[in-house]
């Protein structure tokens, strides 16, 4: 009898230990997160120098666009070479806006993004459809066309040409006037809020239907489309969402530097980009933003030695190679990690 009410007590402790630790786990998680976030809004400002801040901030930016050329490869296994001409151009844009329209910055920064959409749209409804390799030409084609089209001289008055634009305005924008956004330690708070909510907005669309439905895609179009499935329409929509992600960053360039060069619509941002998603990892949110960061301060601790574009090839054999999964990838396969839940999830088949 004893053994019996032993045995039957057991059998319920187990359930309930088991339910109990997977109903403590999301709010450790969320505690856990919380926490990261304020000291990482917190804490550079008061131990960084500007110096350092302006670097970080630099890395964010690349982050978040290396973040939207990571997103489409990951869950529709499409790669956009020309995403610094969304980058770029947003912030051309909104310098043309301010200086030819005579828009007031927050009209400037609006126009600038709803042109930067209708493009996406446009230019995505025509070149989703086709394979991979002719996707990533055409994103490519489209960006270098944009890059040279800012060089002509007819266009000068409005591009700046080979010289870019300056962009000073009066006024605030989101509360902040030209001065603040110039100040490193106080953009950081806005760049690290701007890269948590890119970040956090992507995974919440990878957890979606609409990524598991891109993933699906991704691994047999034919069979989708003959499952009843619209396969054309999550693609667009997923390319058009990762190039809204590029010109907040674009447009949070230009209100930081407060200049826009034809250098920033080019090819080098493109590559830049792709390395920084390869080296923080192509899956997941905090990888690229890593990476981001990781190849800003690389980039200035080898450029002035003429090493950037030797590594910067290096780097890309090597992450490819060594580290498919990039450094958060890799660390995220650590047992120890698993074991405290940091863990990428298993596929099932």
């Amino acid at each position: 009898m004893s053994n019996r009410t032993t045995t039957a007590a057991s059998e319920r402790v187990a359930p309930l230990g088991a339910i109990g630790g997977s109903s403590l786990r999301v709010p450790l998680t969320l505690v856990a997160v919380a926490i990261v976030f304020v000291v990482g809004a917190v804490a550079p400002t008061r131990f960084a120098g500007d110096f350092v801040l302006r670097l970080a901030n630099e890395g964010l930016l690349l982050g978040m666009l290396a973040l939207s050329v990571a997103f489409l490869m990951n869950q529709a296994g499409l790669v956009a070479l020309g995403a610094a001409s969304i980058y770029g151009g947003s912030g051309l844009l909104f310098a043309i806006a301010m200086n030819d329209w005579n828009l007031t910055p927050v009209w400037a920064l609006c126009a600038a993004f709803l042109i930067i959409v209708v493009y996406a749209t446009v230019l995505g409804a025509l070149i989703v459809r086709t394979n991979p390799l002719a996707f990533m030409m055409l994103t490519l084609a489209a960006g270098e066309m944009i890059s040279h089209a800012v060089m002509l001289e007819a266009l000068r008055d409005y591009t700046g040409g080979a010289d870019g634009l300056v962009v000073s305005f009066k006024g605030t924008v989101f509360g902040m006037e030209a001065a603040d956004f110039a100040s490193p330690a106080r953009f950081w708070l806005v760049m690290w809020v701007a890269a948590w909510l890119s970040g956090l907005a992507l995974w919440a669309v990878g957890r979606s239907r609409l990524g598991a439905i891109l993933r699906a895609v991704r691994e047999n179009e034919e069979r989708m489309r003959f499952s009843g499935f619209d396969t054309y329409l999550p693609r667009l929509i997923a390319y058009v969402l990762v190039n809204i992600v590029a010109a907040v960053a674009g447009l949070l360039h230009v209100l930081n530097a407060g200049f826009v060069s034809p250098e920033s619509l080019g090819i080098t941002i493109s590559t830049n980009s792709l390395v920084a998603a390869l080296m923080g990892g192509i899956a997941g949110s905090v990888g690229p933003l890593l990476g981001g960061v990781i190849f800003s301060f690389a980039q200035d601790e080898f450029g002035a030695r003429g090493l950037t574009q030797l590594l910067t090839g290096i780097a890309i054999v090597v992450f490819i190679v060594v580290f498919p999964r990039g450094v958060v990838g890799g660390l995220s396969s650590m047992a120890w990690l698993r074991k405290l839940g940091f863990g990428g999830r298993r596929e099932t088949s």
